[in-house]
């Protein structure tokens, strides 16, 4: 849609043969946005460069004339809304943005009312802004044409983006005309002031409009971030080749194609099962009401208390904005948030990028993980990107605690697992510090090891390595509780694994079900039937200073080999490359032996506590 000049233009406007080619090849769009292109000025400092730039020449409205007669609609092409602009100096042709995509059909109607209605309106405001001396009602039709984009823009994408931008131009002359259309945040409309480093980058990509008609489908990946932030953009195209450009524009709209469309809904990812381990969180109108950027925002009811259940059942929290780093961080520290939140990722980059990154870091599945956002397209995108993440709406919110999936397990490592992943925090930034020495900076972590039977305290912790380890799970084995129960009952060799240096305390971490068998040779061997070990201590030879544990620990006859019921699964390949390194070979039975002479799996680093 264009904001046509009603005032007849002194120069007729251009024929062209541009309808049939225009109709050749037309793409199949089923969504596109409400877009309003005016004239508008580079260098604009309205109103005050009225008074003090050279080139001011008024219109109708009192507005600058950038282009020589306005935007003159050219009916002769035989497309209805064809817009011919003469540039003049500094002109460029710009609309205010919005993402909400509306069927096309819709917006056809909307445009053809909106062009019929602007001459009119248009009149008739001029009529009273010379009764009145109000010199608003003289843009009287450009005004409402921004208060519907202001309303556009606030209901967004509603769960997609547009997929390309198209622009069907016709150019007159024999040259090609250059043209820089760019996407970028509107800081005039902002509510208040932000630094250019806040906000999402400018987006410029280059149209060559060859001489006679040509159609340009542009993808607007680029864009993405402008389109997403929820802060007011506009789009503009200026000619990159001077002054003097003469062209006729049919179509400039943001649009959704059908094929794109259709490969958009198809498939659905299956309902997630597992247990919940972390929960990611938006920002603005879904933590707190409001948008950050543009203003004060309030905490909604009940997070702060949903922060502290979660973090009791040991539900690790994280958060993936589309924001100002520096200003979100500081705004969950005066909430009392911030000592929640891990890995935070907050930026202008896709919300699946940072949700794989706070995954990355964590060390944990895709498929133990819930994402909160009001924004229908977030939800969509990281849907589509990462299929295992439970999405959930910000409606979600009130009902959270009672999700199945996020009961988590009230024990001593539930209520301690945050700090113990900022612990590793700390203990990863001092591990790049040694650089390739990583056994002197296990030396100087300074390790305990304690290795003991069980106590009742120890259950729930147990069904939680037992049931949930899998990277570390040597025999793949999981039980449910009753039969974990039946086996703390039994008379065994069962040991629990606790861990800590000087960063702090990893908790318990392991669990391992063992028995000595007499040997031909008078010696005894050790058989490790279950060994479950927490991917937190992964790497730390914790696995090792157990087998020496058993194997000659105070108080034990020297073993003459160990063997591990190693059964291999789809997830416990670090398993098996743990026991490969410390030379453990297949037996006939399938088990894994590593024969042993005394000494051979002292660990001199770590402290090994009975």
């Amino acid at each position: 849609m264009y904001q046509f000049e009603d005032a007849k233009p002194k120069t007729p406007a251009t024929p062209t043969s541009s309808a049939a080619e225009a109709s050749d090849g037309t793409p199949d769009i089923t969504h596109r946005t409400l877009l309003a292109w005016g004239e508008h000025c580079v260098e604009c400092a309205a109103p005050a460069c009225y008074s003090t730039c050279d080139l001011y020449l008024a219109t109708s409205a009192g507005k600058c004339r950038r282009f020589e007669d306005g935007i003159v609609a050219n009916r002769v092409s035989g497309a209805a809304t064809a817009a011919e602009v003469r540039f003049r100096r500094w002109g460029k042709l710009e609309a205010q943005g919005n993402a909400a995509l509306l069927p096309a059909g819709q917006v056809d109607v909307a445009e053809r009312v909106l062009t019929a209605v602007a001459p009119i309106a248009s009149r008739v405001g001029r009529g009273i802004a010379r009764v009145t001396g109000q010199s608003r009602w003289a843009t009287a039709m450009e005004t409402l044409h921004k208060r519907i984009n202001d309303r556009l823009h606030a209901r967004g994408g509603q769960g997609r983006l547009p997929d390309v931008f198209i622009a069907e131009i016709v150019n007159p002359g024999s040259e090609t005309v250059d043209l820089v259309l760019t996407a970028m945040i509107d800081k005039l409309r902002l509510t208040r002031a932000l630094r250019t480093d806040q906000l999402p980058l400018p987006m410029n990509l280059t149209i060559r409009a060859t001489p006679g008609f040509s159609r340009h489908v542009l993808p607007v990946g680029g864009m993405r971030d402008i389109l997403t932030c929820g802060l007011p953009f506009n789009l503009s195209l200026t000619p990159a080749n001077g002054d003097d450009v003469h062209l006729i524009f049919q179509r400039l709209d943001l649009a959704v194609l059908a094929k794109a469309s259709e490969t958009r809904e198809s498939g659905k990812a299956a309902a997630p099962t597992k247990s919940g381990k972390l929960v990611v969180f938006d920002l603005d109108n879904t933590l707190w009401d409001g948008v950050l950027l543009e203003g004060d925002v309030k905490l909604r009811a009940g997070i702060a208390d949903l922060f502290r259940t979660l973090d009791e059942r040991g539900i690790l929290i994280s958060v993936a904005s589309k924001n100002a780093h520096e200003d979100a961080m500081s705004k969950l520290e005066a909430l009392g948030l911030a000592e929640y939140v891990l890995h935070p990722r907050i930026g202008w980059g896709p919300k699946s990028e940072g949700l794989a990154q706070i995954i990355k870091a964590i060390d944990i599945g895709a498929d133990t993980v819930l994402f909160i956002d009001d924004n229908p397209f977030e939800r969509a995108e990281v849907g589509q990107a990462a299929p295992e993440i439970e999405v959930l709406p910000d409606t979600a919110i009130p009902g959270l605690a009672d999700h199945p999936r996020l009961q988590g397990a009230v024990t001593p490592e539930s209520r301690a697992r945050r700090q113990m992943y900022r612990e590793a925090i700390v203990r990863e930034q001092t591990a790049q510090s040694y650089g390739d020495d990583y056994l002197t900076f296990l030396r100087d972590c300074e390790i305990h090891v304690e290795i003991r039977r069980d106590t009742p305290d120890d259950f729930d912790r147990i069904v939680e390595l037992v049931q949930r380890t899998n990277q570390l799970n040597f025999s793949g084995r999981k039980y449910g509780r009753e039969e974990i129960t039946a086996i703390l009952g039994e008379d065994r060799d069962r040991h629990v694994v606790v861990c800590r240096d000087k960063f702090g305390t990893y908790g318990t971490v392991g669990f391992c079900l063992s028995s000595r068998e007499a040997a031909e040779e008078g010696r005894e061997v050790v058989v490790v039937e279950d060994f479950m070990l927490s991917c937190r201590v992964q790497g730390k030879f914790i696995e090792q200073a157990l087998f020496w544990y058993l194997a000659e620990g105070r108080g034990k006859s020297a073993a003459s080999a160990v063997v591990v019921n190693f059964k291999k699964t789809d997830r416990n390949r670090a398993a098996e490359m743990v026991l490969e390194k410390l030379g453990f070979a297949a037996t006939e039975s399938g088990q894994l032996r590593l024969d042993l002479s005394p000494g051979d799996l002292a660990v001199d680093f770590l402290t090994i506590e009975e």
